[in-house]
């Protein structure tokens, strides 16, 4: 199911869709890179989301200096912005390397990130926006870090830049930005971990 809809993605969008994880982070809460904390499976948080990402895109890059898993040394990294820090430099890296490109956005520290989560925000994806930034029902927050940023959306991070505002989150106030409501069943692909104790509680399994 996930093929066919990535086709017609594909085919609506008529440009390339490339995935973007930030891995700069200095994960001072966490005490060591998020991203090389390894799942349940035994494969790194970083491992989990290059598998994951691949039938959804055409090219998957990494933002930031951490280190990777020798079986990833092959994908493609991108240096910073000058003068620019947090998850703005990275979007804005991969916007400037491939302007022509759709970017899906995502954090290292956001382990229960679904197909399902996938293929729900890539179908809010319209000819007429700039870029999907959605929201969670419960507070309103919109949640830039899992979102789809279209080539059009390089105007406004460039705009948020010269400003010296570097909250990525304010992208979304502009007006061809979509930021639909997440689904209940799916806001868990949202949720980062930051700390131990977070990720304590994130390793315990449901109540039934």
């Amino acid at each position: 199911m996930n093929k066919q809809f990535i086709q017609q993605q594909q085919q609506q969008q008529k440009i390339p869709l490339r995935a973007c994880l930030l891995i700069g982070g200095h994960s001072s809460r966490m005490g060591h890179p998020k991203h090389l904390i390894k799942g349940r499976n035994g494969l790194t948080w970083l491992e989990n989301s290059v598998s994951l990402l691949r039938p959804f895109t055409q090219a998957i890059v990494l933002s930031g200096a951490g280190d990777v898993p020798d079986v990833l040394s092959s994908l493609t990294r991108i240096s910073d912005v000058p003068d620019v820090q947090g998850p703005l430099t990275g979007i804005l890296a991969a916007m400037r390397w491939h302007p022509d490109s759709c970017w899906l956005l995502i954090a290292c520290d956001m382990p229960n990130i679904s197909s399902e989560a996938l293929v729900w925000l890539l179908s809010h994806r319209t000819p007429n926006s700039w870029g999907t930034v959605p929201r969670l029902k419960k507070d309103g927050f919109v949640e830039p870090l899992l979102a789809v940023y279209e080539p059009r959306a390089k105007e406004y991070l460039e705009e948020l830049r010269s400003s010296g505002c570097l909250r990525i989150s304010m992208v979304a106030a502009r007006s061809k930005i979509a930021t639909p409501v997440i689904p209940e069943n799916l806001c868990q692909a949202w949720s980062n971990i930051n700390t131990p104790d977070e990720l304590s509680q994130s390793l315990i399994p449901a109540s039934p």
